[in-house]
């Protein structure tokens, strides 16, 4: 028998070709919505480039969530880059990883609604997602997410987990490992 998320995926399947040609318009916003953390199934994994700018700051980095045997995992990763044109991947290290809960899957559902949505203010931090939905080794999906606003809002929003408080975690858990030995 069909599991409830099978016949949703077939629904999906079949309804994007008729949306596409019926509603062209609304596609983008329609299939937005759909990808995300919470639908996440084993086998499944989401790469975020996260590149932040501003007057004192310019850095990129690299995560990954990924579902197996009925986790989410996040993973931080240092990439050294090749010089070459155009630039290659020299070297990717795990940095660190840890489990999420349910609530870190909703926290970062919410994150993604908020850098999607329309924010008031401006900064000269430039924050963007490069947001990449994977099942299996097919990519299903890219967003690209930009922010602004410099996060204004963000720190009212309990909601809201940002990849920068599980990178503490991540560290915290090291931190902790070190003084256990």
């Amino acid at each position: 028998m069909k599991t409830f998320r099978a016949i949703l995926k077939t629904f999906r399947a079949i309804s994007r070709p008729i949306a596409l040609i019926a509603f062209p318009a609304f596609v983008p916003k329609i299939m937005a919505r759909e990808l995300g953390f919470a639908t996440m199934e084993d086998g499944d994994r989401v790469e975020i480039t996260h590149a932040s700018k501003g007057c004192f700051h310019d850095r990129t980095l690299y995560y990954e969530i990924r579902r197996t045997d009925g986790s989410s995992i996040f993973t931080q990763y240092a990439i050294t880059w090749e010089k070459t044109s155009p630039p290659k991947i020299a070297e990717k290290r795990v940095v660190g990883e840890i489990k999420l809960t349910q609530s870190d899957i909703s926290g970062l559902d919410a994150l993604l609604v908020f850098f999607r949505g329309k924010k008031s203010g401006f900064s000269t931090t430039q924050d963007s997602l490069l947001v990449e939905y994977y099942e299996g080794s097919k990519r299903v999906g890219t967003e690209k997410l930009h922010d602004e606003s410099g996060g204004h809002g963000l720190e009212k929003r309990k909601d809201i987990i940002q990849f920068s408080q599980l990178v503490v975690r991540i560290h915290f858990f090291q931190l902790v490992a070190r003084f256990k030995k």
